[in-house]
C-alpha cells in the first residue's frame, strides 16, 4: 500500500507541473497568433540555428571542464569524457524530464560509482551549482550596472522600471496560483507515510554517520577554500560557458530580427535559467519562454511573436542538446565499467 501511495503521489506531482508548465504557456501565447510565431521559426535559417547549437555544445563542454577542476581540487581525477557522459545525462534529467529532481542529483549519485570518494564527488556537484548561481548572478547585476547603455540610430528608449512590487501586483494571480501549486506539491509529499518513513530513515543515519560526514564535508571545504585560484578559474570558466550561450541566443535573436543591446541579453537569459531551475513547472516551460517575452518586450519595440518565437528557440536548442543524454541513458554509458583509482594530491 505505501508504493501505491508514493506512486499516486508523484503522478499527481507530474499532473501540478504540466498544469502549470500549460498555465504559464498560455500566460506567454495569450494575445499572439500561435501560427505567426510558428511561421517566425520555420523561417529560421537553418545553419545559423544549427551554428546556435554548436555553440550551446561548446558552452557545455566548457561546463564539464569547470566541474572536472573542482573535482581535481579533491584529488578525484574520474577522466573528461566520462564527466562529459555524465553531465548530458545530467541536463537531460534538466530539460525533459518532469520529475522534480533536475540533473544536479542523478550527476551526483552517479559520480560516486566512479570513485571511492564518494562524498567529495558528490560535493564537487553542488559546489558547482553554487559557482555556476554565482557566476549567472555576476554577469546579470554587472551587464545591468556597469556596461552603459547602447545607442542605436533613432535613440534607444529603455522604458523598463524596477518597480518590483508593482509587477508583482499586476501577476499577483499567476504567483497565487504557482504559489498554491507549490504548496500542493509539498503537503502531498510530506503527508505520504512512504515520505515520512524515508526522513526518519535519514534522520537515524544522520544521527549515526553525522559526525564522519560533517567532518569529511568540512574537509572538503577547507580544501576548496585552500585551492581559492582553482575557485576563481572555475568562476572564469562560468563566465565562458554561460557568455557562449547568450551569444548563441544573440545569433538567433539577429536572425529573427530582433533589435535589443547586449548587455540585456546578458541580463534576461541568465534570469531566465534561474527560474526556469525552480521545480514548479516541467524544466522551466512557460516559465521561462514568458519571462524572456515580457522583458525583452519591454526594453526593444519588437513584437511579442518576436520576442517568444526567440524564447522558444532557447527551448529547442535545450532539448535538441539534451537528447545524447537520453542516448546515454539507454545505452548505460553513464556507468563505468570498473572503479577508478584516485591518487596524488589536490590540484594547485
Amino acid at each position: 500500500m505505501p508504493k501505491v501511495r508514493v506512486r499516486k503521489s508523484k503522478y499527481i506531482s507530474y499532473l501540478l507541473r504540466f498544469i502549470v508548465a500549460g498555465a504559464a504557456l498560455y500566460l506567454a501565447f495569450r494575445g499572439e497568433n500561435f501560427t505567426e510565431v510558428i511561421d517566425i521559426l520555420l523561417g529560421l535559417n537553418l545553419w545559423i540555428f544549427a551554428v546556435a547549437i554548436g555553440f550551446y555544445v561548446i558552452a557545455q563542454l566548457i561546463f564539464v571542464a569547470r566541474w572536472s577542476l573542482l573535482l581535481r581540487v579533491q584529488s578525484i581525477d574520474i577522466g573528461f569524457w566520462p564527466a562529459v557522459r555524465l553531465h548530458f545525462l545530467g541536463l537531460f534529467y534538466n530539460n525533459c524530464l518532469p520529475g522534480a529532481i533536475g540533473g544536479d542529483l542523478p550527476r551526483a549519485w552517479y559520480v560516486t560509482k566512479h570513485t571511492d570518494k564518494k562524498l567529495e564527488a558528490a560535493l564537487s556537484v553542488f559546489v558547482d551549482r553554487a559557482i555556476g548561481l554565482t557566476g549567472m548572478l555576476i554577469m546579470a547585476f554587472g551587464c545591468y550596472w556597469f556596461i552603459p547603455e547602447e545607442s542605436r540610430e533613432g535613440g534607444f528608449n529603455f522604458s523598463f522600471e524596477l518597480n518590483f512590487f508593482r509587477h508583482l501586483a499586476e501577476y499577483k494571480t499567476v504567483f497565487i496560483w504557482l504559489g498554491a501549486a507549490f504548496a500542493a506539491v509539498i503537503v502531498l509529499l510530506v503527508s505520504n507515510s512512504r515520505g515520512r518513513m524515508l526522513l526518519n530513515r535519514g534522520f537515524n543515519i544522520i544521527r549515526r554517520h553525522g559526525v564522519s560526514i560533517l567532518s569529511k564535508v568540512r574537509q572538503s571545504i577547507r580544501i576548496y577554500c585552500h585551492k581559492w585560484p582553482a575557485i576563481v578559474g572555475a568562476l572564469l570558466l562560468t563566465f565562458c560557458c554561460q557568455g557562449m550561450t547568450v551569444m548563441a541566443m544573440w545569433l538567433v535573436a539577429s536572425e529573427i530580427g530582433i533589435d535589443v543591446p547586449v548587455k540585456y541579453y546578458f541580463i534576461f537569459f541568465p534570469v531566465s535559467w534561474l527560474l526556469g531551475a525552480v521545480p514548479i513547472s516541467v524544466g522551466g516551460l512557460g516559465i521561462m519562454e514568458g519571462w524572456l517575452k515580457m522583458m525583452f518586450m519591454r526594453v526593444g519595440t519588437m513584437s511579442g511573436k518576436n520576442a517568444l518565437a526567440l524564447a522558444l528557440c532557447q527551448r529547442l536548442i535545450f532539448l535538441i542538446a539534451s537528447l545524447p543524454g537520453a542516448i546515454i541513458h539507454l545505452m548505460g554509458a553513464h556507468l563505468p565499467k570498473d572503479f577508478f583509482i584516485d591518487y596524488g594530491e589536490p590540484v594547485d
